[in-house]
């Protein structure tokens, strides 16, 4: 061992045993991956070591970063990876299928960014990031104070 307390080399020890992982079927394509701190507690490792080993894992195409999502299994143009996007879209999505089955009738109230959170498990953020692709999509209108409201559909 280095005075570091890391042993010389050890991203590469990492990247050797994340990359079995994901050959041998432990992570499926579209799995989202651990949190860096559950990997540095296995493999004893400061969180700039582990970030080394994914980072080569991610250049070699078998994992991917997604934005509000983390890492995950896969190459970042198959589907799988593609579908597990941020979790904005996928709020926003959800949302839009709503809307277009008929759930939400025209001026009838959005869920709140509040129960959006709670619903999806998300940050708030995340939740106002939704209604936001919603807005600028032209289907949602903000009343500040009041919330979202479903526009008029226009012909």
């Amino acid at each position: 061992m280095n005075r570091r307390g890391t042993p010389w080399g050890a991203y590469a020890l990492i990247t050797f045993k994340l990359r079995e992982r994901l050959t041998d079927g432990t992570y499926q394509p579209g799995d989202r991956l651990p949190s860096e701190r559950l990997w540095c507690e296995e493999f004893g490792v400061t969180r700039n070591t582990l970030r080394r080993a994914l980072a080569e894992l991610e250049s070699l195409k078998l994992i991917t970063v997604v934005p509000g999502s983390g890492r995950i299994a896969g190459d970042p143009d198959s589907d799988e990876v593609k579908a597990a996007g941020p979790a904005y879209e996928r709020i926003a999505a959800d949302l839009r299928e709503l809307i277009e089955n008929g759930e939400y009738g025209e001026g009838d109230p959005l869920p709140s960014e509040l129960k959006i959170s709670k619903l999806y498990g998300v940050a708030r953020y995340t939740a106002r990031q939704a209604l936001a692709d919603l807005e600028d999509a032209g289907l949602v209108k903000r009343v500040p104070g009041k919330g979202r409201f479903l526009r008029p559909r226009r012909p």
